[in-house]
């Protein structure tokens, strides 16, 4: 008899056409046999000719939608088949088959959409197999109907057809429906009364209403970014602060009117994931946003329909739509008609709303480009459940809770990680329900039950509460550790390396506030080899909200008592009172924290430039400081010679630590008392022949016998209160911070022995400027600078080093 073929494929492979395309490809090369979904992917019988050539064309020719992580191939026996089927899908033991992200409207059911003469014409919840809502539909695997949120809709008959029908697009499109068989839309009035007279509320949008729009992750609030007062009333009734709100954009010529792009940004922004990506704008003079729509800043957050009632939407006479998470201030997103109804009225006066439920709530992903490379700001809608894969197989399935900001957890298993989507701030009864019941629901769905938990060293986050009540073995990890080996084990790397991670705040081994960390060390142990100095911090992470007294506090312990007196022209925002309070903690030390954080550092610039002095949302005075650096270097283009200047400056540093460290091996810190060498810096600095540098100078101390680096930022902040002081452009200013931090950062890393790659990670290096003036100078050096590509730099990344730090404990545990 003669030899058939089984194949198994496990990664993304249902709901995205990949047994139709298996079948015609079965067809065309005259095989005979079965393909079939399970619960640990697709299986595959083949008999014939063309055995070879088939899994070959599989692999190379998969449909646009699939990810084929892993596959085997066998020698069986031949059955004798006569024809090759689709066969019912049936469920196993172990459950390793993926599930697809949510996928954009595809142009050929955008085709369907506009045409008249076509059954779905207008339908609002037009679908194949190439588009439409996955993951936030499913309940548990296999991806069939009867286990997601279509499982009330009974197809109809001609439904049903193109779902059996192995040419059609339709074919085992689990989402398919047409407007006699499935969900639909209704418009309802704030007192939940159906409106009839006003189509899907385009014209209502056109007079200036705010409607919330049930999508395929949730709701959003939704106004004519055209419309001033409109943008200002739902700013207002949402309490949003000054935090910019993301748009929609009709099509990408709409797109290009506002902001620029480039070819990966423009690829990003119309893919199959349709994320929010951070764009400049360009013409905002001439721009007919309103000004209330990202205030304060000149990039813009802009992403294109990407489901049909969106595109329906557009009917409107507008090219913009504000497109804004529905939640409350510090509450979750809402997803739910009647809970939508009951907590936002006041804020929307209709609401959109359809009768298919949602399964697992999920925000829009935000993307920014960062050197050749598109970063994530939050991954949820289009990316998850998408899967990192881990070089090492996990011993045990683990779960990372994440931190207490921008909180994702990570599921573990074998030799993949899935993060969860966004969660958001874990504060308060409602985020910690969602965060139980996502927990709960991404099991079924990722198949894994954690063995092992891992969570931050932190004992006051709401997450160490949620370990410690888990009835499993459990291990802490220390925050900047973990960020640490998760931008480390996304680029593959397992040796020890010294990284930089900065961010706001991140619980230290010494109970202080860290945040501006250098840190050699893998999975197995970590050493911190520098930092910041410590800062007093008045009122802890509360502080946050309010940069003028964090530069208060800087300045105040900083500065001699005549160079203080000098400054008092920078504390008219602050009361008699404030400072009074002020200057009793600095001299008590209550409520006084010592913090090495870089998040507080920018903070208190730019409440020294008057940029942000209050903050009304998370990263706001340095997403401001960074937003006018970056003006200011769009119209006054000097890079060069502020590049030429560091490389000289960091040419010299590399010589000397040689000098001082003799020949070492590549990636190996500094193990030498560097005390010699830091006063060898400093003494330069202080020497310095040019009487007006580009950059500000650095200043280090050692402690720890010599073995410790502290980045001392005195001398800064003393030529930054010199150039306000002669009357600098505060855009100047903040972009000679900007640049000057980068040198700074990487002349210590320097010094500390780096030579080949630096991972770093951290909220900071969100900041774009920034990374990218580290980037440019890493890439002069010879220097491979890794960030993270596949996950947020911020503390929605975390979770993902927590696991693999987590593995590690564990394993050695076993041994």
């Amino acid at each position: 008899m003669k030899n058939a073929r089984y194949i198994k494929i496990n990664g993304i492979v249902q709901g995205v056409g990949f047994r139709p395309f298996v079948y015609k490809l079965a067809v065309e090369l005259n095989l005979r046999g079965w393909v079939i979904n399970c619960s640990s992917g697709v299986e595959i019988h083949a008999e014939g000719e063309n055995l070879e050539k088939f899994l070959q064309r599989i692999l190379a020719e998969k449909p646009p939608m699939a990810s084929i992580i892993t596959h085997e191939s066998n020698t069986v026996p031949a059955k004798g088949y006569t024809d090759f089927k689709i066969i019912e899908s049936r469920e196993s033991t172990k459950k390793d088959v993926l599930i697809s992200p949510d996928i954009a409207v595809c142009p050929d059911c955008l085709n369907e959409l506009w045409d008249k003469t076509d059954r779905r014409y207008r339908y609002p919840f037009i679908n194949c197999t190439n588009c439409g809502p996955r993951y936030t539909i499913i309940k548990d695997r296999p991806y069939d109907r009867n286990k997601t949120t279509m499982d009330p809709f009974i197809m109809c008959p001609t439904c049903r057809h193109e779902y059996e029908d192995t040419s059609d697009r339709r074919f085992h499109a689990q989402p398919v429906a047409c407007r006699d068989c499935g969900p639909s839309l209704q418009l309802w009035d704030a007192d939940g009364l159906v409106v009839t007279n006003h189509g899907i509320g385009s014209d209502l949008l056109e007079k200036g209403s705010i409607l919330a729009v049930k999508g395929i992750g949730g709701f959003h609030l939704v106004c004519d970014a055209y419309n001033d007062q409109a943008v200002k009333r739902l700013r207002h009734v949402k309490e949003r602060g000054a935090k910019p709100f993301a748009v929609m954009a009709r099509d990408m010529n709409a797109v290009r009117r506002e902001v620029s792009l480039t070819e990966l940004e423009s690829l990003t922004l119309a893919g199959p994931s349709a994320p929010i990506v951070l764009l400049p704008r360009i013409n905002i003079a001439e721009s007919r946003l309103s000004a209330a729509t990202a205030p304060g800043l000149i990039t813009l957050g802009v992403m294109l329909p990407y489901t049909p009632v969106h595109h329906l939407l557009f009917d409107g006479q507008f090219d913009f739509l504000v497109m804004t998470s529905a939640n409350l201030s510090g509450q979750p997103l809402i997803y739910d008609n009647d809970i939508a109804l009951e907590s936002l009225r006041g804020i929307a006066d209709y609401f959109l709303v359809n009768n298919r439920d949602i399964y697992h709530p999920c925000d829009d992903s935000v993307l920014q480009q960062i050197g050749d490379k598109m970063t994530f700001i939050r991954r949820a809608r289009g990316y998850v459940p998408v899967p990192l894969v881990i070089k090492k197989e996990l011993k045990d399935p683990i779960v990372g809770l994440g931190g207490e900001m921008k909180n994702a957890f990570c599921l573990g298993s074998g030799s993949m990680a899935f993060m969860s989507q966004y969660i958001g701030d874990m504060h308060g009864l409602d985020n910690l329900q969602r965060f139980e019941q996502e927990f709960d629901a991404f099991q079924k769905v990722t198949s894994t039950t954690p063995k092992i938990a891992a969570y931050d060293l932190h004992p006051e986050y709401m997450t160490t509460r949620i370990a410690k009540a888990l009835d499993i073995p459990k291990y802490t990890v220390q925050h900047h550790h973990a960020h640490l080996v998760s931008v480390m084990a996304e680029h593959g790397l397992e040796e020890p390396l010294l990284g930089i991670i900065c961010d706001g705040t991140g619980y230290g081994d010494d109970g202080k506030i860290w945040g501006f960390e250098y840190m050699h060390g893998n999975a197995a142990q970590y050493q911190r080899l520098g930092h910041l100095e410590y800062l007093p911090l008045p009122g802890g992470d509360v502080a946050a909200k309010y940069p003028l007294r964090i530069a208060y506090a800087y300045l105040k312990v900083i500065l001699t008592e005549n160079e203080w007196h000098n400054t008092e022209c920078f504390w008219s925002g602050l009361s008699a009172q404030e400072k009074d309070i002020l200057d009793g903690q600095i001299r008590s030390g209550f409520q006084l924290f010592e913090s090495s954080s870089a998040g507080r550092l920018f903070d208190a610039v730019s409440g020294m430039l008057g940029i942000c002095t209050e903050v009304t949302y998370e990263g706001q005075a340095a997403i401001e400081l960074e937003s006018i650096a970056a003006a200011w270097l769009q119209n006054h283009r000097i890079l060069k010679q502020y590049e030429n200047e560091a490389i000289v400056r960091l040419n010299a540093l590399i010589n000397l630590r040689t000098d001082y460290e003799g020949i070492a091996d590549q990636n190996t810190p500094c193990v030498y008392n560097m005390q010699p060498m830091i006063e060898e810096c400093n003494k330069r600095g202080e020497e310095c022949s040019d009487p007006d540098p580009l950059l500000y100078l650095p200043r280090w101390a050692v402690v720890d016998n010599g073995k410790t680096v502290i980045l001392k930022i005195d001398r800064l902040l003393r030529q930054i209160i010199d150039d306000i002081m002669t009357g600098k452009n505060s855009g100047e200013i903040a972009f000679r911070f900007h640049y000057s931090l980068a040198c700074m950062m990487l002349e210590t890393a320097i010094i500390l022995g780096t030579k080949k790659d630096l991972p770093v990670s951290g909220g900071v290096f969100q900041n774009k400027l920034l990374t990218e003036c580290l980037l440019s100078l890493t890439g002069q050096l010879g220097i491979r600078l890794l960030y993270p590509t596949q996950l947020p730099s911020g503390d929605g990344g975390l979770a993902f080093g927590q696991v693999i730090i987590a593995d590690e404990k564990n394993k050695r545990l076993s041994c």
